[in-house]
């Protein structure tokens, strides 16, 4: 029995053409080569490339207070080198005001909110931003009917700052 086994093997070996010690270093070199060209794509994907940089230049105030639309009165206008800022009037009604920091067409990456759900922001408290398609709206309840500004500090462009700050 076991003559006819080995007989087999040596068959099989014959017919694939290499001996199982040739098959078992063939198939470590291709794993091996395969190892090395995954680290190498994840070494060049994080060193060379980089992420380009966000242009806040076209942003809005979107929210209940402008129906969500972009309207030029709602614009942020840059007022230093990395902030931008805008002067609206709120009523204090004791409602919160939900709104979002965006483009006009709502692109994924200037898509600009919360993290969390319900969070109030606070006068002239800095909030970081979100800016992702996933983004949650920014709440902010004013204790008494005057002018707001907002502003963004996009200093560190990846990961923008909103406060507001009672204008009047």
């Amino acid at each position: 029995m076991h003559a006819r086994y080995g007989h087999t093997m040596k068959q099989e070996n014959k017919y694939l053409g290499v001996t199982s010690g040739k098959l078992y270093r063939l198939l470590m070199l291709v794993l091996a080569i395969q190892f090395l060209s995954a680290c190498a794509s994840s070494v060049s994907t994080g060193i060379f490339e980089q992420t380009p940089a966000k242009d806040y230049s076209n942003m809005y105030l979107r929210g209940v207070f402008n129906w969500w639309e972009i309207n030029e009165d709602f614009k942020l206008i840059e007022v230093a080198q990395d902030e931008y800022a805008v002067t609206i009037e709120l009523i204090a009604d004791n409602q919160p005001y939900d709104f979002k920091v965006a483009d006009p067409v709502w692109s994924m990456s200037l898509n600009c909110g919360n993290e969390f759900e319900g969070v109030p922001m606070s006068l002239n408290e800095d909030i970081e931003l979100v800016c992702a398609s996933d983004s949650l709206n920014l709440q902010f309840t004013p204790t008494e009917t005057a002018k707001y500004r907002f502003i963004l500090d996009t200093s560190d462009n990846s990961q923008p700052e909103l406060r507001i700050v009672k204008v009047g």
